[in-house]
């Protein structure tokens, strides 16, 4: 066992079986720093010898995770769920944290009044993170019961609602506090959402839109899908070539969007712009996603078959186009009449 006596407190410092540990133990008391220096011998011993796992710490094995999703679509998300851990956790040897003390953060989260589907993708992250560490051959920490999601309403927006939304991004309009400033971000939000409806995009894939992706000699756009699909060029509208072009003719960077590009999958901007143009929220929330949906719910009503708006939205499996269907019973009771009536 080895103490070394630092800036006032005791150190305990011990090589076990080429795995190296070095704790505080938070306290100048040189007895009661041999007796936690003895038991974490004891546990390290365990876990090395016995055990066949590595130890790491809380904020090792967190760090580790996030290293480990650095170039996935997925990252920024990580670290938003796992920074909120880092922050409220000690940097502990993770297998002595106890599932009270990760709960308790959990706990917190509920009581900030996050939304629900919030904290349970948070749960989600923290016992993907336990699954990282047992596949790592980590020693890992508790896992916690998983919070189930809540099916968000299911919202397409009109043509009309679609106008309005437009029209409220609008730079050349009058409204309070107008200035050059507030007027380019009106600009770049209108833009967006022009992208996110005429692309079927998700929010991440037009954000990180680059000008290599975008050939106007072919007229489309290489959209690089963030979530297991399929990227490919997509033909650009009337509308979105317009944009593009504008944007184009004042660019600075390699992104078409470069106050947006990296700025994570949260756009509370839709919803004050939805606010703004007038939107009733009682048919369902407004997202960024919102547009996706209603891309894939307009083309499946103008009769494109299931396949090729799966091929448009990127799905790799068909089952992930299905879920749109269900947005047009109407259509199909109205044909099964006229079929029926012999009309």
């Amino acid at each position: 066992m080895a103490l070394i006596f630092k800036q006032g407190v005791w150190y305990w410092r011990k090589m076990i079986k080429g795995v190296m540990f070095n704790r505080s133990t938070k306290t100048d008391n040189k007895k009661l720093a041999e007796q936690m220096a003895k038991k974490w011998e004891h546990e390290g011993v365990q876990t090395v010898v016995y055990d066949g796992e590595r130890p790491v710490t809380v904020h090792e094995a967190i760090e580790g995770f996030l290293i480990e999703r650095e170039n996935t679509g997925a990252y920024k998300n990580a670290c938003f769920y796992m920074k909120r851990f880092q922050a409220d956790l000690p940097d502990v040897l993770f297998k002595s944290l106890s599932r009270q003390r990760v709960q308790a953060v959990v706990n917190k989260m509920i009581a900030e009044e996050y939304a629900h589907n919030t904290v349970a993708v948070a749960v989600r992250y923290w016992n993907a993170l336990i699954n990282y560490c047992v596949r790592n051959k980590l020693s890992a920490g508790p896992k916690i019961d998983a919070i189930q999601q809540k099916r968000s309403r299911f919202r397409v927006i009109t043509p009309q609602e679609e106008a309005a939304m437009l029209a409220a991004t609008s730079p050349h309009v009058k409204y309070s506090g107008k200035n050059a400033a507030k007027d380019a971000q009106r600009q770049d939000n209108h833009d967006m959402l022009v992208c996110l409806l005429h692309l079927g995009a998700r929010l991440n894939e037009a954000q990180n839109l680059r000008w290599a992706d975008v050939d106007f000699a072919h007229n489309t756009i290489f959209v690089r899908r963030l979530k297991n699909g399929n990227a490919c060029p997509l033909l650009m509208t009337k509308a979105l070539r317009a944009v593009m072009e504008r944007r184009f003719a004042n660019r600075d960077e390699k992104w078409v969007f470069p106050t947006k590009a990296g700025s994570g999958t949260t756009a509370l901007w839709v919803k004050t712009i939805a606010i703004r143009a007038g939107l009733d929220f009682e048919a369902g929330k407004v997202t960024s996603h919102t547009f996706r949906h209603s891309a894939a719910t307009r083309l499946l009503r103008a009769g494109m078959d299931i396949v090729q708006v799966q091929r448009f939205l990127g799905h790799k499996n068909i089952e992930s186009t299905m879920v749109y269907l269900h947005a047009l019973p109407s259509e199909v009771a109205a044909h099964a009449v006229a079929v029926f009536d012999g009309s």
